[in-house]
C-alpha cells in the first residue's frame, strides 16, 4: 500500500455486506495489509448475483457493494467445512495483527475459532467481534442487516415525514456507516493497547451500540422531558426556515421527475438577517419584527415556508444556495447521489478515485472520508476477484505449489462461483 499509516500491520477479515467490509477498506486505505477472507463455495452475500449484460463478466465480480467496500484488500476464498480449511485459518490467525468477523453472536466460537483459541495460537492479535447486538445478552445468534439494526435501534422510528406509514422510509441504513468507522477506531484503540501491554485484546463490537449514540438527543428527549420525538421531515423543530423547496429547475436533481429542489436554513438571528435580505426584506431581521427573533419565526413556520417557497421558484437551485450562502444563511441543492461524480466542489478537491478493473473497465468511485497530510490515503488495489490472491496468500503461509494445487482440486480453495464456464 501507499501510504504508511498502518504499514506493517496485518488484518484478516471474516465479514459480508457493507459495515466489516468498509471498516477493512478504510484500513487498506491507511496502508494496512488486509486479507479478505471470502467464503467458498458458498457465494457471499457482498457479491450479488443477477443478470449481467453480455462481455461484463460474472454478476458476482461486478455488484456495487463488492466493488466499492473491498478495496486496497487481497481476497482468498476458503472452504472451513474441508480437512484442510481450519489450517489454513490458523495460519493466518498466527501472523495477524488483527482479526475482524461479524457473524452472528457465539457462530466464530461454535466453529473452533473464539477468543481463547485466538489469543493461545497469537497472543498479539487482537479480535474484533462485531454481530449486529454485540457478543453475549439474549439477542446471542440472532442474525440481521442493517435494516434489522436501523429498526431496532430506533433510527428508522425518526426517519421520514411525519404522517408518513412506518413503512415509508428511504431504504439506506445509517448502521452500515456508524459501523464501519466504529471498527477503525476499535481496531486503532487495540494497536494501541498492544503498544502498552504487548497483548491483544478482544473487542466485543456491537452495531446497535455504535448506532445508538448517533441518536442522543432522542434518547435525551424521552428520559429528561418525557417526549416522544416524532418524524419531522426536513423541519427541525427549534429552527426555522429549516426546509426544502421546489425551485425552477438546475443541473442538480434528486428525482426521477426531474424536479430540483434547494435545502435552505438559518439557525440564529444573524443567519436569519442573511437569508431576509436576499429575499429583500431586510427589515424581516429588524429589531421589533416579529421574525427577528427564534421565536418569533418558530410562530410563524407556516408563513416563512410560504414566502420561501415562492422565492424558490424564481432561480435554479444552484443559483438560489449561492445567494443564500453569500448572505450569510444555510443552503445547498438537493442532488441524487450519482450526482456527487459531478459535484464542483468534489472535483476541485480531486476527491473521486478513477479505478481500473478486469470487468468494468476504468471507473469513478467515491473517494475517502478523510485526507492526511503528508501520508495521504491511496486507492492501490480495486475490488479482488474471488480467490485472486489465494497462491500469494497461501505461499506466504508456507504452503508449496503443489499444495495449492490439490486444494484448488480438492475445493478447499476457490477462484469462481457456479460454473468454471461463468468466469471466462
Amino acid at each position: 500500500m501507499t501510504s504508511r499509516i498502518l504499514a506493517g500491520v496485518r488484518v484478516v477479515e471474516l465479514a459480508e455486506v457493507w459495515a466489516g467490509p468498509m471498516g477493512g477498506s478504510y484500513l487498506g486505505d491507511l496502508g494496512a495489509n488486509v486479507i479478505k477472507v471470502e467464503s467458498f463455495p458458498r457465494t457471499s452475500v457482498t457479491r450479488i448475483v443477477a443478470p449481467t449484460p453480455p462481455g461484463q463478466g460474472p454478476s458476482y465480480e461486478t455488484s456495487a457493494t463488492q466493488q466499492t467496500a473491498n478495496r486496497n484488500k487481497r481476497h482468498m476464498a476458503l472452504n472451513l467445512r474441508t480437512d484442510r480449511g481450519p489450517e489454513v485459518l490458523r495460519r493466518l490467525i498466527a501472523q495477524a495483527d488483527i482479526l475482524t468477523e461479524s457473524y452472528s453472536a457465539g457462530t466464530f466460537a461454535k466453529m473452533g475459532f473464539g477468543w481463547e483459541f485466538c489469543r493461545q495460537v497469537n497472543p498479539r492479535l487482537s479480535l474484533i467481534s462485531m454481530p449486529g447486538w454485540g457478543v453475549t445478552g439474549p439477542y446471542q445468534g440472532y442474525v440481521t442487516l442493517g435494516s434489522g439494526l436501523d429498526a431496532s435501534g430506533g433510527h428508522w422510528s425518526l426517519r421520514g415525514y411525519p404522517d408518513d406509514p412506518d413503512d415509508l422510509v428511504p431504504a439506506v441504513f445509517h448502521s452500515d456507516a456508524t459501523g464501519a468507522l466504529t471498527l477503525v477506531f476499535a481496531a486503532v484503540t487495540a494497536l494501541r493497547r498492544r503498544e502498552q501491554t504487548g497483548a491483544g485484546t478482544h473487542i466485543d463490537l456491537s452495531q446497535i451500540e455504535a448506532l445508538a449514540w448517533q441518536l442522543p438527543g432522542a434518547f435525551a428527549e424521552w428520559t429528561m422531558n418525557g417526549r416522544v420525538p416524532r418524524r419531522t421531515g426536513n423541519m427541525d423543530p427549534v429552527v426555522v426556515p429549516h426546509g426544502v423547496y421546489l425551485t425552477s429547475g438546475g443541473e442538480a436533481t434528486a428525482g426521477a421527475d426531474g424536479a430540483a429542489w434547494v435545502a435552505i436554513a438559518a439557525e440564529n438571528d444573524a443567519q436569519w438577517a442573511g437569508v431576509a435580505g436576499v429575499l429583500g426584506h431586510t427589515e424581516w431581521a429588524a429589531d421589533g419584527h416579529p421574525w427577528a427573533t427564534v421565536t418569533g419565526r418558530l410562530a410563524a413556520r407556516a408563513a416563512i415556508d410560504a414566502v420561501l417557497s415562492e422565492y424558490a421558484l424564481t432561480a435554479t437551485a444552484e443559483t438560489i444556495a449561492d445567494a443564500v450562502q453569500a448572505a450569510g444563511g444555510i443552503a445547498a441543492p438537493v442532488i441524487a447521489p450519482w450526482s456527487v461524480l459531478t459535484s464542483a466542489q468534489h472535483l476541485a478537491r480531486n476527491w473521486l478515485e478513477s479505478v481500473d478493473h478486469r470487468w468494468l473497465g476504468t471507473q469513478l468511485f467515491p473517494g475517502f472520508p478523510w485526507r492526511t497530510s503528508p501520508d495521504a490515503a491511496s486507492w492501490d488495489r480495486p475490488s479482488g476477484l474471488v480467490g485472486e490472491h489465494n497462491s500469494e496468500l497461501l505461499g506466504e503461509l508456507g504452503y508449496a505449489e503443489v499444495e495449492i494445487a490439490s486444494m484448488l482440486a480438492d475445493g478447499v480453495i476457490g477462484d469462481h462461483y457456479g460454473p468454471r464456464a461463468d468466469a471466462d
